[in-house]
């Protein structure tokens, strides 16, 4: 690493020592003249270290506002000349590994929802699954017939801001935030009617604590209580 601020603040203080030499022995015209020279160095060495470290700074600051959007786009040098490079490479390659990892982790979860649609679908009891960075309810056959879709996958925001759906919303809210499990609420799926059911959730958490996922054991209540009328 090319310590370039730090050989210039060496400098400075070097001349700055000259400096307060020959004002302490002003009284011979040479030494003024190295004073006059000294100053001069010390001033233009502070205004290349202001100019300097605001430019770098400030593209620093805006490679940061980038990445804190989620796009992690730099354009860090890739040469070192100074301390402040040094630090714009750091920041690079650190920007980087966080976009592979979150790649690893977007690629992981869309495996993860995939392997629990194959495992639903051909189970007796119905299963919603929430994709909640996706934004996709997908239901199992044995869903589909409760609520008597064809269709398999619907946008989770059209569902969930029905205004049939405000307690079916706030139970999703609760699974999210670690405070609701079970609920028997009204669920209502375009195109059809909406339908009390009685719902487990079972969140799929992230090694970070996040869920991304989330599966709904549904069971229709109405069913429910027709089995419980026979005598």
């Amino acid at each position: 690493m090319k310590l370039l601020y730090k050989k210039i603040l060496l400098l400075l203080i070097f001349f700055g020592f000259i400096s307060l030499f020959a004002a302490i022995f002003a009284g011979e015209v040479i030494l003024r003249i190295i004073a006059c020279v000294s100053d001069f160095f010390i001033l233009a060495g502070l205004i290349f270290l202001l100019i300097s470290f605001t430019r770098k700074l400030l593209k620093i600051t805006s490679q940061l506002q980038i990445a804190s959007s989620g796009t992690f786009t730099t354009d860090f040098p890739e040469k070192i000349n100074d301390e402040l490079d040094f630090l714009s490479m750091k920041l690079s390659s650190l920007f980087r590994n966080m976009m592979k990892y979150d790649n690893l982790r977007a690629k992981d979860v869309s495996q993860s929802l995939k392997a629990y649609s194959l495992l639903s679908y051909n189970i007796s009891e119905a299963v919603i699954l929430l994709d909640l960075e996706e934004n996709t309810a997908i239901l199992n056959p044995a869903a589909q017939k409760i609520w008597k879709v064809e269709s398999r996958e619907f946008p989770l925001d059209v569902v969930t801001k029905h205004a049939q759906n405000i307690a079916f919303a706030k139970f999703i809210k609760g699974v999210v935030d670690e405070k609701a499990e079970n609920e028997t609420v009204g669920v209502y799926f375009p195109s059809s009617s909406k339908i009390e059911v009685s719902l487990k959730a079972v969140p799929v958490k992230t090694i970070e604590g996040k869920i991304p996922l989330v599966i709904l054991f549904a069971k229709n209540t109405s069913e429910q209580n027709d089995v419980n009328s026979i005598p």
